[in-house]
């Protein structure tokens, strides 16, 4: 019976039979995989408290018919500022169900384990809504939906200052003369398109640094919520939660 070893990150847990879970987690070699953990439930289980969500663990396991199976974890990061608020907690859940929503079982996403990583570390830091506007647009384009910030979606034509619309349906910039033609799109501003472009070519360290009018940061949430909503065919459960915090 195969044994690995790897980092990972708990996203999700349900209780399986009397004392059992089945964890999501992404790992670093293995993408997102369902891990059965035996026994965790149980008060003296070697894994309880390791195996908590949104913790960064070394985990050990072997691979069963359904699932892997748990056979170790050790904490290398418990992130306590993020599991003692409540409202980081919230947006832990978030980036967590993005994760899982866009990245399919099985198949290596070590950018996007690193990005979570990163994403994690800025959110037990500090609690900033531009982290999460970052992560969400870096996730879409880690996805294959990388939206077009500098082309009309329609016409190709390079996209110019003022008076250009948002569509998240076609998933990019619209210019003024495509808009009037066919009608698609909601009016985006300069600066939005200048933060979207600015998460695209720098990391998460350089984007929380940035400085953002409130008003372009309330634009990018909308513009955001409704482009993933859309790839989605449906609403995250954890934005609704995030908002009642």
């Amino acid at each position: 019976m195969a044994s690995y070893k790897t980092s990972g990150i708990v996203l999700s847990s349900i209780n399986f039979g009397e004392a059992d879970k089945i964890l999501t987690v992404m790992t670093e070699r293995f993408g997102k995989v369902k891990v059965i953990a035996k026994g965790i439930r149980k008060i003296k289980s070697h894994l309880a408290g390791s195996l908590e969500p949104f913790m960064l663990d070394e985990l050990q396991f072997h691979e069963g018919r359904t699932f892997f199976t748990a056979t170790g974890a050790m904490i290398l990061n418990d992130f306590p500022n993020i599991h003692s608020d409540l409202k980081k907690t919230a947006r832990a859940f978030f980036l967590g169900e993005i994760v899982d929503k866009f990245v399919e079982e099985n198949q290596p996403a070590p950018k996007i384990f690193v990005l979570l990583q990163e994403a994690l570390k800025a959110l037990e830091n500090n609690s900033r809504e531009i982290m999460l506007r970052s992560f969400e647009l870096k996730i879409v384009e880690a996805a294959g939906f990388k939206p077009e910030l500098y082309e009309c979606v329609h016409c190709k034509e390079s996209i110019t200052i003022d008076d250009n619309f948002w569509d998240p349906v076609e998933g990019g910039v619209i210019c003024l003369e495509c808009q009037n033609k066919f009608h698609h799109g909601k009016e985006i501003s300069d600066g939005a398109i200048k933060f979207f472009r600015f998460i695209e070519k720098n990391s998460l360290d350089s984007i929380y640094r940035l400085k953002l009018d409130q008003k372009i940061e309330n634009e990018a949430e909308t513009i955001m919520t409704a482009y993933v909503n859309n790839i989605l065919e449906k609403e995250l459960k954890s934005r609704h939660f995030m908002k009642m915090i």
